[in-house]
């Protein structure tokens, strides 16, 4: 059996620092939207090569990417509670049949 193959839109973790690319690619994101970020200083650590490339700390994508993702956990969060206060899922479930199990 094969080792399942790296997917190829991750970079690897060799490098440190991360170009705008790579950094575009681990935070599902588009390259315009992460120099974006940057110019808003939402990633620090920026480093500015002698041509003008960008270059950003690993660890600073990552803990970004954490705190999306925590972000976005708790806004699913707040949607389900307010739906439920709401009762918006009561009225789907009316009128659908009960399934009972059957003994074995």
């Amino acid at each position: 059996m094969e080792a399942p193959k790296r997917r190829q839109d991750v970079p690897e973790e060799k490098s440190e620092e991360l170009t705008i690319e790579e950094a575009a690619r681990l935070l599902f994101v588009s390259r315009t939207h992460l120099n974006k970020l940057l110019d808003d200083g939402k990633l620090s650590g920026v480093r500015t090569t002698e041509d003008g490339q960008r270059r950003i700390p690993r660890t600073t994508v990552v803990a970004y990417r954490e705190q999306m993702r925590a972000a976005q956990k708790e806004g699913l969060n707040r949607m389900v509670e307010s739906t439920d206060r709401m009762g918006l899922y009561d009225a789907e479930l009316e009128g659908l049949p009960e399934r009972r199990r059957t003994p074995r």
